[in-house]
């Protein structure tokens, strides 16, 4: 299985159904830890996501439409083997418009019928899962790889310069020609470890590389960190040990742990910058937010690039479907406070907010660090970086 490349988000945001004709999008569970998709569960959820959204379909058309792709998903669920935890199809036969992927992470079951793919939950799982290269270096061999969404995918072939091999000699130039030989080894293999540094970059824009970690002989990695260019350097996240012939599992088992110390670190850093910034806040510029209440109205606003969510938090709230914003709570007459417009009761305000900010171009932060995350709970229990 491998990771959701950028290419592919890029290509399913551009798709538009032409007028007339609208795409199906499915998200199933399929995930074998839920005792229940062991014995086809998830074929009856998806039968039921489908007829609840047929009913609400006025359009004889749609309906129609509706119906010739919901039977191509069912015959695809019907014949699939699952080879991850979630099942995505995207769908307009009436275009020849058919997508399907499997992912290795756990998506919730959902069903969309619009002109574009409903790519949302795709784009909150690339948002939550970095993307890590990881290249596996020494004199001689290198790998490149790419671990995202708790899955790892080797690039290309191992690629190697040729080996430096040492000859002894007789006589008085013994030491001369083993000296030359040194050097010539030791120039060979700065030549390769740049060879390298010009690969990652490459690989870095052409894979959407958030972070790299060096893999290999400490002063191999070290000297391969030295030439490396500023713009690569800057993402290094970490150098660890391992032998150039790991197998890919083997390599992430090896870097996941160097990764998760960075990860809880970053979140630690980000929930106290944000408490001290909302804390020391002017009125009338303030650099963050804190509570609820503060978060939403600052959506509202367009203001908030960063958005800071304890993992697993939601709260019910409030919409205004004629002026789009947000409330925790609606005033005494459930009537918006902005517009006068009727208020529609929501389940989970929160998503409704991250969806926001998502949609403005901003950042979507799940801290789920022990210690970061209750530090935020007790101040917040949302906290936001405002533009």
């Amino acid at each position: 299985m491998k990771a959701l490349h950028p290419s592919s988000l890029e290509s399913l945001a551009r798709r538009h159904a032409p007028e007339g004709s609208w795409i199906l999008s499915v998200y199933l569970n399929l995930d074998p830890q839920v005792r229940a998709n062991r014995r086809g569960a998830h074929k009856l959820v998806l039968d039921r996501m489908l007829k609840e959204l047929e009913a609400t379909l006025e359009d004889p058309q749609a309906v129609a439409h509706l119906q010739e792709d919901a039977e191509w998903v069912r015959n695809q669920v019907a014949l699939h083997i699952p080879k991850g935890k979630s099942l995505v199809l995207f769908c307009d036969l009436s275009e020849g418009y058919t997508y399907q992927e499997d992912l290795p992470i756990r998506l919730p079951n959902g069903v969309w019928y619009e002109r574009r793919p409903y790519i949302r939950p795709l784009l909150d799982a690339w948002k939550e899962y970095e993307r890590t290269g990881i290249v596996v270096v020494d004199r001689e061999k290198a790998r490149f790889l790419v671990a995202s969404m708790g899955e790892v995918e080797e690039l290309e072939e191992a690629f190697q310069t040729p080996a430096v091999r040492h000859r002894a000699t007789a006589g008085t130039d013994h030491m001369r020609s083993q000296m030359i030989f040194q050097r010539r080894a030791a120039t060979w293999s700065h030549w390769f470890l740049k060879e390298v540094a010009d690969s990652l970059h490459d690989m870095i824009e052409a894979h959407g590389i958030d972070r790299v970690v060096l893999v290999g002989p400490e002063e191999v990695t070290a000297e391969l960190k030295r030439i490396l260019p500023k713009g690569v350097l800057a993402r290094v996240a970490a150098r660890v040990r391992a032998p150039v012939t790991a197998k890919p599992k083997e390599l992430l088992d090896v870097v996941l742990p160097a990764l998760r110390e960075l990860d809880a670190a970053r979140e630690r850093d980000l929930v106290a910058e944000c408490i001290t910034s909302a804390r020391k806040a002017q009125a009338e510029s303030p650099k963050a937010v804190l509570g609820l209440d503060a978060v939403l109205n600052a959506v509202n606003q367009s203001r908030v690039y960063q958005i800071l969510v304890p993992a697993g938090f939601s709260a019910s709230g409030w919409h205004c479907p004629a002026c789009d914003v947000l409330l925790d709570h609606a005033p005494s007459e459930e009537t918006c406070p902005y517009c006068s417009g009727s208020l529609q009761e929501m389940d989970d305000v929160v998503w409704a907010a991250c969806d926001r900010v998502l949609a403005l171009g901003g950042k979507v932060e799940e801290i789920g660090t022990d210690g970061a995350k209750e530090t935020l709970q007790k101040d917040g229990p949302l906290g936001a970086f405002l533009r």
